[in-house]
């Protein structure tokens, strides 16, 4: 019979004899079940167990209970009436009187059971992460540290490299000027004594010397851009290429020279650098013109976007550029080379010329964050694009104070 207590109790009760026929009931367990007490009472406790429970309680719990006599906290699921499993933590005791087994369950629900063991399997595993995570940041710390160590002992290689560069720059871009110098001022003495027969060998010996002089002095404007500042300010493009043509008509009176300029934005950028850039590309078109005696230079600028990582591999981010274009109709050159005309020294025409200027542009460029394009064509002229980073905020800021500047100056 079923304690008086256990008839009301908030917890499930039922009692079952061996042979699995249930003989009480309380009003929770058919309550939470959907069952009245006459539709359990006098039935098999299959009934109210789920498949699982079912081959659990034959092979194990019921053999438990045979030789324990009780067991506690086991975890099962029962049946409702509808068919839904309602998942239950038992505690079960069996006795025997006069040769029959006699088992009485007591249970509470644990609807959140499986809920509380996945939080806590979750944060066992977030725990075992965060020691895993713990011990990387530690590897990686210390290789950080000896990466650092590493890179501070060849940044202050790197250093006393460019100290001994610079020494070796100052003595061949300075230091060798002056016997050059003397070697051609011994050459003019010699030409003004030598005879005939003499004079040709001396002048020889004068123009290899000048030679020499020229590419000293290009190395040295090589040396002195590596090791200037990029100091950048506002300024107008299109008002320096016209002031540059106007320098190229004085020094060439006798060349008629066209300027095709569109109407070219503010620049950021070194003032210094970049006039000595657009004057170098504007004098190569003059240099090399194909007609004696015309040349036309054009100017054209747009906005492009480029990869910002130019030389990372499978890396992208597309960056606004300015895209200045420098073409004329000259003597042009064959196209093969174009790799070789950014070369330091590296000359494809035997018209004059140091072999440095272009490098130097490339390496205003560089400098700047840039790039620079050639195309040419032997006898179809050639057409040089530079890009530099293009910011239009920091555009628009200059060309304010620009023309705030110019017009205090009317105003005063």
């Amino acid at each position: 019979m079923m304690p008086p207590s256990l008839q009301d109790a908030p917890c499930l009760y039922f009692a079952a004899t061996d042979e699995g026929m249930l003989v009480s009931v309380n009003k929770m367990l058919c309550t939470l079940l959907g069952y009245n007490t006459g539709d359990l009472v006098g039935k098999k406790q299959d009934l109210i167990f789920s498949l699982p429970t079912r081959i659990f309680q034959q092979t194990h719990l019921f053999p438990l209970l045979q030789m324990q006599g009780h067991t506690e906290e086991i975890y099962i699921t029962l049946l409702t009436k509808g068919g839904e499993w309602l998942p239950v933590l038992l505690n079960a005791s069996r006795t025997e009187k006069d040769g029959e087994g006699l088992t009485e369950y007591v249970a509470i629900v644990v609807l959140n059971r499986k809920k509380f063991e996945d939080e806590l399997v979750a944060a066992k595993k977030a725990a075992e992460a965060a020691l895993h995570q713990n011990t990387s940041l530690l590897k990686a710390k210390q290789d950080l540290q000896q990466h650092a160590e590493m890179l501070d002992q060849q940044m202050a290689l790197v250093k006393e490299q460019n100290e001994e560069l610079r020494q070796f720059n100052h003595v061949v871009t300075h230091d060798m000027q002056e016997p050059l110098r003397k070697l051609l001022l011994f050459a003019n003495m010699l030409l003004d004594e030598a005879g005939d027969a003499n004079g040709k060998t001396v002048r020889k010996i004068k123009a290899v010397t000048e030679q020499m002089r020229q590419i000293l002095s290009g190395l040295q404007q090589y040396v002195w851009l590596i090791e200037a500042p990029v100091v950048y300010t506002g300024f107008s493009l299109g008002e320096i290429i016209a002031s540059l043509a106007e320098e190229l008509r004085e020094e060439h009176p006798l060349v008629s020279i066209t300027l095709q300029c569109e109407e070219l934005p503010q620049l950021r950028a070194d003032k210094t650098q970049v006039i000595y850039l657009l004057k170098e590309l504007m004098t190569n078109a003059v240099r090399f013109r194909k007609d004696p005696d015309v040349v036309t230079i054009r100017f054209s600028a747009s906005l492009v976007q480029e990869n910002f990582f130019r030389n990372t591999e499978d890396k992208y981010q597309y960056t606004d550029y300015l895209r200045i274009v420098c073409s004329d109709d000259g003597m042009g050159f064959d196209a093969t080379y174009k790799d070789q005309v950014f070369e330091l020294f590296k000359r494809l025409h035997p018209v004059s010329g140091r072999g440095v200027g272009l490098a130097l542009c490339k390496k205003i460029v560089q400098k700047h964050g840039g790039l620079v394009k050639i195309e040419s064509q032997q006898g179809q002229g050639t057409s040089i694009a530079i890009l530099l980073p293009y910011q239009e905020s920091s555009l628009q800021e200059t060309r304010t104070v620009n023309e705030g500047t110019k017009i205090n100056e009317n105003e005063s």
